[in-house]
């Protein structure tokens, strides 16, 4: 039996991108053989849905490739013979890149997106294009056009999105890592609710080249990995940087913001979150209660209305530029989901669409507001980092595809989905999840750490500090 399939403690302990390179270096795994592994956990568990497409023959042909150059000596770079998948909004050459969405499901580009060809230039075999919400714009993945992920923990929940394939594929243990993208927690949301590692980089550290893009105020590709060490393996291919060096926990600082992120969150969820930081403080971190109630305000001001105009004008450009014969319009007109068809269709019509105007005020006021009230934040209280649950509450069940209850509280899902992990992302802040724990029900757990803008470096020596603290739970499958 394939040594994947067989789900034993210590090959899924094993399971991460260095730990497979270290066993391809001692020669020990081929990557043939993995990837052979691999493609039988796939259809033992295809119930969890977390591949659009899969070229199984071309995997298995990079992967004797890669066996063959690493007999010879010849190695690409850091990520010789390891596979990873793509959310299906990254352009991978040979692969449809659907977006999610109808109207774009013959689109074949001619190349690769940056961060993607920076991955495969390094070594790594594209593993095909995971699942995800349509055209990026939820937090479920419920997709009616190409059908939903499931969460490897409980396949009666959402994954998360709007990453939801990515992070399904990852805490499935169907690829040792798949890369994202976040505009407002779309990274982080499938890690927290899959039990894997999430990173949303600073905005413009990871290039969004050939992405289906949302927001170009907002966009980042992001891994979604089962070690800290992967993330800081990967980000050091993408930004061409010495990988980064494991920062000491004693003396950091992390803000405890209750106002916006703590104050109504679902109490097994907040003792698990607790739990962790607690933990944190044993190995002599310290937690700062901050006043956080600068931020709520400008952040409602600007979020939506930079997202939704910005994504009109971005999305038209990303048709241009890739001579797709298709206008926003007639994107919008094939969009399946209700939830994004409604967004987009607002866009077209000037009664309702944001207006230049609308934009230019959130561009140019409301969002220097924010990020000021951010920065004034970390150094008023000097803070190294923000700490809090990533998700308010558990995945939800499938079935809840509009409504969710918290504490007693019925709530509409995308905003309660993405609450504590959109407002930093408006202020393009470096987030990570964390996996901390499991629920009773076996549900796992993420705490979201967010720096400064610009302090991806500390995010990721942090991670690696603490990763041993906090490992990466097992599916049940």
């Amino acid at each position: 039996m394939s040594k994947f399939c067989a789900g034993t403690t210590m090959t899924l302990k094993a399971f991460t991108l260095t730990g497979l390179a270290a066993a391809m270096a001692q020669g020990t795994l081929g990557a043939e053989e993995l990837v052979t592994d691999l493609l039988i956990r796939k259809a033992k568990l295809a119930s969890i849905n977390a591949f659009v497409s899969l070229d199984e023959e071309r995997a298995l042909r990079d992967a004797r490739q890669a066996d063959a150059e690493r007999a010879t000596g010849r190695l690409r770079g850091a990520l010789h013979g390891l596979p990873i998948a793509f959310k299906d909004n990254i352009n991978v050459a040979g692969y449809v890149t659907t977006g999610g969405t109808p109207a774009l499901r013959n689109f074949r580009p001619l190349g690769d997106a940056l961060v993607a060809a920076r991955l495969l230039n390094a070594g790594a075999i594209a593993y095909g294009k995971n699942g995800m919400h349509e055209l990026a714009y939820g937090a479920t993945s419920a997709n009616v056009a190409y059908g939903t992920p499931r969460n490897p923990f409980d396949e009666a929940r959402t994954s998360g999105g709007s990453s939801g394939g990515s992070g399904a594929a990852v805490g499935a243990r169907l690829v040792p890592a798949s890369i994202g993208t976040d505009t407002g927690g779309s990274v982080r949301i499938p890690a927290a609710f899959c039990g894997a590692w999430g990173y949303r980089p600073t905005t413009g550290r990871w290039p969004t080249d050939g992405i289906v893009p949302i927001s170009t105020t907002r966009d980042t590709p992001g891994p979604i990995t089962l070690s800290a060490t992967d993330m800081v393996l990967l980000n050091s291919v993408v930004t061409s940087s010495p990988p980064v060096l494991a920062s000491g926990i004693k003396g950091t600082r992390l803000g405890i913001p209750h106002k916006h992120f703590w104050d109504f969150v679902d109490s097994e969820v907040a003792a698990i979150c607790m739990e962790a930081l607690q933990q944190l403080v044993a190995e002599g971190a310290e937690l700062v209660e901050v006043d956080s109630r600068a931020l709520p305000v400008p952040y409602a001001a600007a979020a939506m209305s930079i997202s939704v105009y910005e994504g009109r004008l971005a999305l038209s450009a990303f048709l241009a530029d890739h001579e797709i014969p298709l206008t926003f319009a007639e994107v919008a007109d094939q969009v399946a989901s209700p939830d994004v068809r409604e967004i987009l269709i607002a866009q077209l019509d000037p009664a309702t669409a944001v207006s230049p105007l609308a934009y230019e005020i959130a561009i140019t006021e409301h969002l220097p507001a924010l990020t000021s009230a951010y920065a004034d934040l970390f150094k008023a209280n000097g803070i190294d980092a923000l700490a809090f649950p990533v998700c308010r509450l558990p995945a939800p069940e499938l079935e809840q595809s509009s409504r969710v209850v918290i504490a007693g509280k019925v709530l509409p899902i995308f905003p309660a989905l993405i609450h504590n992990t959109d407002i930093g992302s408006v202020a393009s802040l470096p987030g990570v999840s964390i996996p901390v724990g499991l629920t009773r029900a076996g549900l796992p757990v993420g705490l979201g750490l967010d720096f400064p803008f610009g302090q991806d470096e500390a995010l990721l020596a942090f991670s690696l500090a603490i990763e041993t603290l906090f490992p990466v739970p097992s599916p049940p499958v």
